[in-house]
């Protein structure tokens, strides 16, 4: 004995649309059989006609294809003559008059019910899609409000660390020494008497060195490139008005990716 395999069961949405279908025919026959009691004279075509349009809407061609099959069968043994008899040889023209415009109808009630089906899922789809944009935009917002608020902090933090570095006299530099790119903090310009327009080079830093400490930095940074190590010295800066500063110079040794030596420090005004 073989097993029940569901697969070969019709969905119950199928089976629902044939019976509408045939269900539909039985009420256009009923309606028919009543109106004509009633009123002796009805379009009863127009009734098989309405039967179909509705078969065929509500559960496409198939549906649509089996109503008008079974209206032409309830047609021809009801009203056409010889009344109660499947003679398709009488009433031809009619019948086939009939077949035609129902197949027109369920063509057009399957195309409109395709359409609106088409529309459905397309509303359906923005709706998930606008959705989505509304949550992506949400998501956007709280990662704005976070950066915003990480550059505000970062922005009282360069504000508070420059504020330190004034009150304490106490520069930052970075240099690297493959390129020769020097980064100064406003506090190094203002210790070492420059504008801060000025783009730091190491020949400005050596023309505001004292003469007389000149060989002895040039021989200290020398030094510690050459072994790549850290940085710790004093010296006296000769400033354009005859002031001299005394400084103290501390910085610290790294490597980038491309193992380019660089040097991250600060200078401190001591006098």
């Amino acid at each position: 004995m073989s097993k029940f395999n569901p697969l070969w069961w019709p969905k119950p949405r199928v089976i629902l649309s044939y019976g509408v279908a045939v269900l539909s025919v039985v009420a256009a026959l009923i309606l028919a059989w009543w109106t004509e009691s009633v009123w002796q004279s009805v379009p009863h075509v127009s009734l098989f006609l309405c039967a179909v349009m509705f078969s065929a809407w509500f559960g496409g061609i198939r549906p649509g294809l089996l109503a008008i099959a079974f209206s032409v069968v309830v047609f021809d043994y009801y009203f056409l003559p010889p009344i109660y008899s499947l003679d398709l040889t009488k009433e031809l023209p009619r019948l086939v008059f009939f077949v035609l415009s129902a197949l027109f109808i369920v063509l057009l009630s399957a195309a409109q019910r395709s359409a609106a089906e088409s529309l459905r899922h397309t509303r359906d789809d923005l709706h998930r899609t606008v959705q989505e944009l509304k949550r992506i935009n949400e998501v956007l917002q709280a990662e704005n409000t976070v950066r915003k608020r990480a550059e505000d902090a970062l922005r009282k933090s360069e504000s508070y660390l420059a504020e330190a570095q004034k009150l304490s006299q106490t520069g930052s530099f970075g240099w690297n020494v493959s390129t020769e790119e020097i980064f100064w903090s406003e506090e190094t310009y203002r210790i070492a008497g420059y504008d801060l327009a000025t783009k730091p080079t190491l020949e400005l830093v050596f023309q505001r060195i004292h003469p007389e400490d000149i060989v002895f930095v040039q021989e200290t940074l020398d030094r510690g490139v050459q072994n790549g190590t850290d940085l710790d010295f004093e010296h006296r800066f000769l400033l354009p008005d005859g002031s001299v500063k005394y400084v103290h110079v501390v910085a610290h040794a790294v490597r980038d990716e491309s193992g380019n030596l660089e040097y991250v420090g600060s200078v401190m005004y001591i006098s």
